[in-house]
């Protein structure tokens, strides 16, 4: 390895379509929202919404490997197919934020409020991690050397360089469920269970499965113009 690290064109790319959407995702963790939309009753919007991020974080493992094999093990891929797939995982994230503005946006009252709170930091530490993932990956691709050094690799010979994103589950999904649990001992006083989330089935369990979630790509010396690219996951 050189000290002139050359990135294949898609390589540079990547890392420029990227960039915007690490700011997106950064600006609007905590982008003010206008709390305008009246619920009463939290449980039935918690349960949706558990339901909708069981779905959501397994296809974020599943967009990503889509983005990775379409360019970083693409080497045919021209600019336009770069953005094209840049553009299918940004469409996927806003989906995801737009998710959380919603939670954020809801108007509640009483007890309502450390439901609607708690489950607007389960997205938040999700998308806390995406950013910073994105983070990692634009400012490697932009400086790939510094991102060497910067993790005391060698800078010679063949270096495994690692672009790693570790899913957890958000310490908020305890407090939901005791939450729920309060929401669903009111709710049996008056013979009405209807509106209970199953947290533990729905929202611990699944998290468990995929808090030790490990998705990397390792990018050795075919970062730096060898095509040889290899994708690792490890769960």
């Amino acid at each position: 390895m050189s000290d002139e690290l050359v990135l294949p064109p898609r390589m540079t790319v990547l890392g420029e379509a990227m960039r915007p959407i690490w700011v997106k995702v950064n600006e609007q963790l905590d982008q003010h929202v206008s709390q305008t939309d009246v619920v009463i009753g939290m449980g039935e919007v918690v349960l949706q919404h558990l339901r909708s991020l069981q779905v959501d974080i397994p296809r974020l493992a599943d967009r990503i490997n889509r983005l990775m094999g379409d360019v970083v093990t693409n080497e045919d891929a021209s600019n336009a197919e770069v953005y094209r797939a840049v553009g299918r995982f940004e469409a996927f994230l806003d989906d995801l934020l737009a998710e959380y503005r919603s939670v954020r946006a809801l108007n509640v009252h009483g007890d309502d409020v450390e439901a609607r709170d708690l489950l607007a930091g389960v997205y938040r530490h999700t998308l806390v991690e995406i950013r910073d993932w994105l983070e990692d990956l634009v400012e490697t691709l932009a400086d790939p050397m510094a991102a060497v050094i910067r993790r005391g690799l060698p800078t010679t010979g063949h270096v495994e360089l690692t672009l790693t994103m570790k899913l957890t589950a958000a310490p908020q999904l305890e407090q939901l469920t005791r939450w729920a649990e309060r929401h669903a001992a009111a709710l049996s006083g008056t013979g009405n269970s209807s509106s209970l989330p199953p947290v533990r089935k729905s929202g611990l369990g699944f998290w468990s499965m995929v808090g030790a979630a490990m998705l990397g790509w390792s990018l050795g010396e075919a970062l730096f113009g060898d095509h040889d690219c290899r994708c690792d996951k490890d769960a």
